[in-house]
């Protein structure tokens, strides 16, 4: 399966990363950080109550909305997994980059109005809270905040293991120290700011983001010789590095794969709470209007990054131009260092500091929270002190943290490839809770628990199972585990798991509707 494809990547080698010895790159990635700084203890001073912390208030408007949604979804994966995707499996990666902006279209539709109201209708700060109010469930209450944790480790583990090679690329330490630095750095700015800060480094960087990518990909187009060259050269390596569905595997599971990540990446980004989440923040329903066209056409722009640098990268190699000298996960940082103007590689890894430091603190937002508001309520022993619950919540940022560079220090597992992981996870947790479940009156609090259950299981099963065996030395009890996956192994996990969920959830609500009603004030809100 694709969450084990072995490419000769160690996360935490060094000599194939260059490090800038250029003033400008330098000051660059120290700017970026002290504007990082400063917007957290802006947001430390804007931060009162645990709703300031986690959804600012209900304060954000259109632009700024947009903005931080896309670029919580790109992010380190787009500058380093999605680079390394491309380059290692030509274009079956384009499935997830061209069907991800088709993702935002859907997710607004069915659920952005549903859940900003849901927010006026009820005092929601976290999602596990919008489906406890939806279905009247502490057990459901409670496995959305678990299936949260699980996924927020492996999603934060892709941005760390973006962030050690940004830092060693810009400072020059060593990638262990750029990793365990970062991580530290990140702590303090998501214990001090909040998400009040990070949507405001999400639109900073959203903005730098994509003004670099254009730049990127003249670049790289002018330095692969042109799509046409591009094209020839990696034809003439491995005609399915250019072909429809790429190079994931033969000609069918290609074909497969592709498929199955335009399920996984279009209909799973309505699962994402880090995104469907921010939909709690806008300040009316007004400014929902235009933020879908926005945050898909600023995706599709800043992907051109991935698509080109990957390709482009891969074609001098196999033309014998360049030697490889690098990692598949190193290459968007090799890329931009070596062969693009000053002024662009240090707008660029400025600009992935910023989002990897904002998406992170996304994430650690989310996964503290299910540590100390959705777990405990589920449990029936909720913190009723506000100040207690916030300074718990910033406590659990602290765990997440060092969990999460534990995942990466020991896996050898690609930062594409984690962040497809992630993705999957919440993809088949949430997807049928949150968009059937918001549109359908029929869903029941049973059909809810029956599909987190299973898409968990599934992902559990195949990817975090095997995953630890092989870290841990047995292989042999990952490949027997693995033995009795029904797909091929490039088959993304994530997609059967979301495809499981989806089952379980509309049978076991069919099955069980007798025996439930909807609450009498979300009536309305179905209808709407």
């Amino acid at each position: 399966m694709i969450e084990r494809a072995s490419l000769s990547s160690t996360l935490l080698q060094s000599g194939g990363i260059p490090v800038a010895d250029d003033p400008i790159i330098l000051a660059f990635g120290a700017a970026y950080l002290l504007i990082v700084v400063l917007i957290g203890a802006w947001g430390y001073m804007r931060t009162q109550t645990t709703g300031d912390f986690l959804i600012t208030g209900k304060s954000i408007g259109t632009w700024v909305l947009a903005m931080t949604a896309f670029s919580v979804i790109q992010s380190g994966f787009g500058f380093v997994g999605g680079p390394e995707l491309v380059y290692a499996f030509g274009t079956t990666s384009l499935w997830i980059f061209f069907t991800a902006p088709f993702g935002f279209l859907l997710t607004w539709v069915v659920l952005a109005k549903r859940l900003r109201l849901l927010a006026d209708i009820r005092k929601v700060l976290t999602l596990a809270d919008g489906m406890y109010v939806r279905y009247e469930s502490d057990w459901v209450r409670g496995l959305t905040g678990l299936a949260v944790i699980v996924g927020v480790i492996a999603y934060l583990a892709t941005n760390l293991a973006a962030l050690q090679f940004v830092m060693r690329a810009i400072f020059g330490i060593p990638v262990i120290w750029g990793l365990l630095g970062g991580a530290l750095i990140l702590l303090l700015y998501s214990m001090l700011g909040g998400m009040i800060a990070g949507v405001w480094t999400d639109f900073l960087q959203a903005l730098t983001m994509i003004t670099g990518a254009v730049f990127v990909f003249a670049y790289a187009m002018s330095f692969g010789g042109g799509m046409g060259t591009i094209s020839r050269n990696l034809a003439s390596a491995d005609p399915a590095l250019v072909s429809p569905f790429g190079a994931m595997g033969e000609a069918t599971t290609a074909v497969l794969v592709g498929i199955a990540w335009w399920i996984l990446f279009s209909v799973g980004a309505a699962g994402q709470p880090h995104l469907i989440t921010k939909f709690y923040m806008s300040r009316n329903l007004e400014i929902l209007k235009w933020g879908a066209p926005i945050a898909a056409l600023s995706y599709a722009v800043s992907s051109l990054i991935a698509f080109s640098a990957g390709l482009s990268m891969r074609s001098m190699v196999e033309a014998g131009e360049i030697a490889e000298t690098f990692s598949a996960s190193e290459v968007g940082p090799v890329f931009v260092l070596e062969y693009t103007p000053s002024v662009v590689a240090g707008l660029i890894l400025a600009a992935l500091l910023a989002a990897i430091m904002s998406t992170s603190d996304s994430f650690l937002n989310i996964g503290a929270a299910a540590v100390s508001r959705d777990i405990p309520r589920a449990l029936g022993r909720p913190i009723e002190d506000d100040k207690t619950e916030l300074r718990v919540t910033q406590v659990a940022l602290a765990g997440l943290t060092i969990l999460s560079t534990g995942v990466v220090y020991y896996s050898e597992a690609l930062v594409g490839i984690l962040g497809t992981i992630g993705w999957g996870f919440f993809a088949a947790a949430f997807v049928p809770i949150a968009v059937f479940g918001m549109n359908w009156k029929g869903a029941t609090k049973w059909g809810a628990i029956a599909s987190i259950v299973g898409g968990l299981t599934v992902n559990v099963l195949y990817s975090a199972i095997p995953m630890a065996a092989d870290v841990a030395g047995y292989g042999g009890l990952a490949s027997g585990i693995m033995a009795f996956y029904p797909f091929p192994d490039a088959f993304p996990v994530g997609t059967v798991a979301l495809l499981v969920a989806v089952v379980l959830f509309i049978g076991v609500s069919l099955a069980t509707q007798e025996w439930e009603e909807l609450p009498t004030d979300l009536h309305p809100l179905l209808e709407h």
